[in-house]
């Protein structure tokens, strides 16, 4: 638990303060595609990810689901910017056996109003959450899809990746990938495929290993 005291939920946090508000929350353990929470379901509960990763989507009125995020160790997920009694725009769907603090509304209000830090740190994520969106929006609308999957296996790495031989792998599907980054199945496998040969990445059949990130770079910013 200590190592969670580094989250950016506990951002100018003494310590002792870091430790009363993770104590005061409740560990739970999750299994892969459990569901945590559910689009439109009332938001009763915040929830640091200990450990696993979970990935956030949104279904729309026709049924298509996308990838709205994708949350590993250190991070917040179930938060509401103002109200904390409204409800969750978002599914949240476990991709790796995933653990967590968990606090239930009654006792987040309780710390909130104790700690009001912890209501800016809140505030800052859900900040940085809405810029990167709003960075993958304008991928999506005037960037290629080499550009796109590039920046996009960038972020996974650094936010769901784990050390492996050779490399950092992402456990992630191409139907997944595609979902995020707004193209085809097709598209993404013809990609991996010519970056696999390229010895960029080694695709997998539900993840990706990226062994040159420079390389990735390189392709984010020229889009070849």
């Amino acid at each position: 638990m200590s190592r969670l005291r580094s989250a950016s939920l506990f951002s100018g946090l003494s310590d002792a303060e870091s430790q009363e508000i993770l104590l005061s929350g409740r560990v739970r353990s999750y299994f892969p595609d459990e569901v945590i929470f559910s689009q439109g379901h009332p938001a009763n509960a915040m929830l640091l990810i200990e450990c696993g990763s979970v990935k956030l989507t949104q279904v729309s009125p026709e049924g298509n689901e996308v990838i709205l995020w994708m949350s590993g160790f250190g991070e917040s997920i179930g938060m509401q910017a103002e109200d904390p009694t409204g409800s969750y725009s978002c599914t949240a769907r476990v991709v790796e056996r995933c653990r967590a603090v968990v606090w239930d509304h009654a006792r987040l209000s309780g710390l909130l109003g104790k700690h009001h830090r912890l209501g800016r740190n809140l505030n800052q994520i859900l900040t940085q959450r809405l810029q990167e969106l709003e960075i993958r929006f304008r991928e999506v609308a005037t960037e290629r899809v080499a550009n796109r999957l590039a920046m996009t296996l960038l972020r996974l790495q650094h936010r769901i990746g784990k050390p492996c031989e050779g490399g950092i792998e992402i456990a992630l599907s191409r139907e997944e990938l595609a979902q995020m980054t707004g193209t085809t199945l097709f598209t993404i496998s013809r990609l991996l495929s010519k970056w696999g040969d390229e010895g960029l990445i080694t695709p997998r059949r539900e993840a990706v290993i990226v062994r040159d990130a420079k390389g990735l770079e390189r392709i984010g910013e020229s889009g070849f």
